[in-house]
């Protein structure tokens, strides 16, 4: 019996997590004629995952810490797939695996792409270096995989030119398989207005300081617009930024709900009025899918990767600019056929992606190919 190792073991949020948790949910259901090992670490909570033919190998929690990154993926992982005769390796991890089984490797971190110069302009020392670090030995291990995942095709034709990679196939992400019961009577106590949601973590690169600016004009303009956020204050910069919001009396238009449970999310858009995405980096971004689905308009920065997955499905902006973002949602918002427009486009725009089943699908041929190669 063949041998395929899932690597999970830095997928356990974002983007990462929904295309682990929608790929092993769809195996769970397979007759399966392969082995399948997934390797993670304790608290990824895969209870869910129950077909015999799939092993979870938990491994300890330090293997997801980022100093040790380089050496787990160059030494460690390789040592392990030996040790369970690997014969593919599907990596959904942060790193390339130094290994003899045949890799796939599902790229997803923008950072090797076309960052814009304010991106690492207001990155901390400590993140620049660990950044810069990444990029070194991504650059270096490039060659390594046998076929790499870009998830549009914009994506595929940089990294073909960044890289010289020569086996690069597309799939384009989708909207999240979620099993999970959630609790659509919830309610986040959002004041009433128009709910321009952001779900989102802090980072440099989410440009959340730009809605300071955007809520000040606002409140001065004393229009009925809320701004919803989902930070979580785990680190210092996130701290910092939802003081800035009680310091400048902004309040009662930013709200911030904190971070969301998965199964949530889906309650929070019907919540909500539009989505606010004033990113200045991702590689697709599943929450752009992820309105359309729920029917709201995408007001977003006008930036290659939005271009690239919303097409004429969203209203772009210049995410430095907070009387331009204000400008444009007033145009579509304050207009009921305008808006409607935007949301029917969002509606043929997702109709253009594959569903998580074709997904899984395409998977599986890579798999079988390289089994067979």
């Amino acid at each position: 019996m063949k041998t395929v190792v899932i690597n999970a073991i830095n997928s356990s949020s974002g983007g990462g997590k929904s295309i682990r948790d929608s790929f092993l949910r769809l195996l769970n259901k397979k007759m399966l004629t392969e082995r399948y090992v997934v390797i993670t670490t304790k608290g990824n909570r895969l209870d869910f995952v129950t077909n015999s033919n799939i092993k979870l190998m938990e491994m300890p929690s330090y293997w997801r810490q980022d100093f040790l990154a380089p050496l787990i993926y160059r030494f460690a992982l390789g040592r392990l797939l030996r040790k369970i005769n690997a014969d593919v390796l599907l990596n959904m991890g942060d790193l390339i695996v130094h290994t003899d089984a045949k890799q796939i490797y599902i790229f997803d971190w923008p950072y090797a792409l076309d960052v814009h110069p304010k991106v690492w302009a207001d990155m901390n020392s400590i993140d620049l270096l660990k950044r810069r670090a990444k990029l070194w030995l991504l650059r270096r291990d490039f060659d390594n995989p046998d076929i790499v995942i870009a998830q549009t095709n914009f994506i595929r034709k940089r990294l073909k030119e960044l890289y010289d990679l020569q086996d690069v196939r597309v799939i384009n992400n989708a909207v999240t398989i979620n099993a999970a019961p959630s609790d659509e009577t919830f309610d986040f106590a959002i004041p009433s207005g128009i709910r321009l949601v952001y779900p989102t973590v802090y980072y440099p690169h989410k440009n959340l300081q730009i809605l300071l600016n955007l809520a000040d004009l606002i409140k001065t303009s004393k229009i009925d617009y809320r701004i919803v956020t989902t930070v979580n204050p785990d680190t210092v910069a996130a701290r910092q930024f939802l003081a800035s919001i009680d310091k400048r009396g902004l309040q009662n238009i930013i709200i911030n709900v904190g971070q969301v449970p998965i199964n949530q999310m889906p309650n929070l858009y019907r919540q909500c009025d539009a989505l606010l995405m004033p990113t200045l980096l991702e590689s697709f971004s599943i929450v752009y899918l992820e309105a359309m689905h729920h029917g709201l308009p995408i007001f977003t920065s006008n930036m290659w990767f939005a271009q690239n997955v919303c097409g004429d499905a969203a209203k772009y902006f210049d995410p430095f600019d907070a009387m331009d973002i204000l400008r444009i949602i007033k145009e579509v918002m304050q207009n009921p056929e305008v808006k409607k427009s935007h949301i029917e486009k969002g509606a043929h725009q997702l109709s253009c992606f594959p569903t998580w089943k074709e997904n899984f699908i395409t998977y599986e041929e890579l798999i079988a190919e390289l089994l067979q190669s």
